[in-house]
């Protein structure tokens, strides 16, 4: 499967919000099996667009070259990771040593480390035969992210998850460190990753 990545804005100028919108409601995320709609799915549907517009985060929508499915679809906002004072010091010293290299001291005692966020990462599962694997689309995402990063020196990029044993073995299994003992303000797990850069 060839696959070739469009952002939002792009799409939005050159074929219009309407024909964008129709777009983005051929995606369906996986079922919960419950009536309440997947979070990834809100998203797209209710704030992809009016985020990309108010600059809060960018999205970019994955799609098959041969049969144009949407596949799946990656938000990117470049964000802090924010720590308290208390969850700076809980860190190991290693990672503080890290952190510390790459962001600044709040006034209240906590720690701002400059960083990416992958705000959402998500595949269609309204197709039969044409699903995307999760990696693939986390592996675009990371290599948009290395872009910017060569334009904004950054050196980390971060994500949350919930507490599912799958999501979690699936994002180490990627490269990413678990911040132990830390929770992000919606109450998730927080993975971080080093932007590995060319050398000069």
């Amino acid at each position: 499967m060839e696959l070739h990545t469009f952002s939002l804005s792009d799409l939005i100028k050159t074929l219009g919000l309407k024909t964008v919108g129709m777009i983005i409601e051929s995606f369906k995320s996986i079922d919960t099996g419950t009536s309440t709609v997947h979070d990834v799915e809100v998203f797209l549907y209710a704030r992809a667009i009016e985020f990309e517009k108010s600059s809060i985060s960018s999205t970019y929508l994955v799609f098959d070259t041969q049969t144009r499915d949407l596949v799946g679809f990656f938000s990117l906002a470049n964000k802090p990771l924010i720590f308290s004072k208390k969850d700076f010091q809980s860190l190991s010293k290693n990672k503080q040593r890290d952190f510390q290299r790459h962001g600044r001291r709040l006034e209240s005692g906590g720690y701002q480390v400059n960083s990416y966020l992958i705000g959402q990462i998500g595949k269609n599962y309204n197709l039969q035969t044409n699903i995307v694997s999760g990696q693939k689309i986390l592996t675009l995402a990371y290599d948009k992210v290395k872009e910017a990063a060569r334009i904004i020196n950054t050196r980390y990029m971060w994500l949350e998850c919930d507490n599912n044993s799958k999501l979690l073995q699936f994002y180490r299994k990627f490269g990413f460190t678990l911040i132990e003992n830390f929770e992000s303000e919606s109450g998730l797990k927080v993975f971080v990753m080093k932007i590995q850069k060319e050398q000069l």
